[in-house]
């Protein structure tokens, strides 16, 4: 599942619907417990909302907050290692505009 965080509006009730950066609706059936990020705004964002425990990866260019050091880096943040990222077992993807529309629709693969 690939959603951009600009887009994200929070909610406590699942399945939460949302418009992706694609303009796709996306469906989360349930709250996410591991989750990928793959651009620093949105690592950021996830710390800041309290949810740095459930990040369980990020880009190798995410280096804030401090807690970011204790959390798997999956590559760079155009070339992530896929391998990497399915071994993770992440039940939501937080990538942005940024990253190559090729390496999206490969994550969607999976």
């Amino acid at each position: 599942m690939f959603i951009g965080m600009s887009r994200v509006s929070l909610a406590n009730e699942f399945p939460l619907t949302i418009t992706d950066d694609l303009n796709r609706e996306v469906t989360i059936l349930k709250q996410p417990e591991r989750i990928i990020s793959m651009a620093p705004a949105n690592t950021e964002i996830l710390f800041a909302l309290g949810l740095g425990e459930k990040v369980v990866g990020i880009s190798n260019v995410c280096n804030y907050p401090s807690q970011t050091k204790e959390k798997e880096k999956i590559g760079d943040y155009d070339n992530p290692n896929l391998e990497k990222i399915i071994q993770l077992e992440p039940d939501l993807i937080l990538a942005s505009h940024g990253n190559p529309i090729e390496l999206i629709n490969q994550l969607e693969e999976f």
